[in-house]
């Protein structure tokens, strides 16, 4: 008996869990996107106001930012510091398939960064700049999305998690 119900409590709880952690990761694609515009746009103004080098603008841009996406922009900066060669495209791509798992960017998020990426660097400030408002805006669009897809799908997955649990416990015993 107590065997039964222990192994139902640890169903059930295992199930909740994995409910939960997916529910989480769709609350944390809008916020990962909303971190991701801001800093873009406290690069346009350190590119286009403070005429700063590239590498020093990608790593200030992330400064009151905690998470994935500050460090995905730190560590460029920081490549692109370390190795005069590499190209601000290839050193957001190597740092995203670092920290892949880490981000809960879709493959429309992806796209429009290495869009900013291949083009970051390559135009004068004034290009740069209007390149660097129509992301955001591409962004923004990304982000409405997100958000109308999140809860929903936050509480799909609570839900999943809970009945399924149920459902496993009710079957075992």
């Amino acid at each position: 008996m107590w065997l039964k119900l222990t192994g139902s409590t640890l169903i059930l709880a295992a199930s909740i869990a994995i409910g939960f952690h997916l529910a989480w990761r769709y609350a944390e694609r809008p916020r990962q996107i909303r971190q991701l515009l801001s800093c873009l746009a406290a690069l346009q103004s350190y590119i286009c106001f403070s005429a700063m080098p590239l590498s020093d603008a990608l790593r200030l841009c992330a400064g009151g930012i905690e998470g994935p996406v500050a460090r995905l922009f730190h560590l460029t900066g920081c490549a692109l510091a370390d190795n005069v060669q590499l190209t601000p495209q290839q050193a957001f791509w190597k740092n995203y398939q670092d920290m892949r798992k880490q981000l809960m960017l879709e493959k429309a998020e992806i796209e429009i960064i290495q869009l900013f990426s291949t083009n970051l660097g390559m135009l004068s400030r004034e290009e740069q700049e209007k390149k660097l408002i129509m992301i955001q805006g591409q962004l923004q669009k990304v982000e409405q999305e997100a958000i109308t897809a999140r809860d929903p799908n936050m509480k799909m997955y609570r839900y999943l998690g809970v009945c399924g649990g149920l459902a496993a416990v009710i079957m075992l015993i």
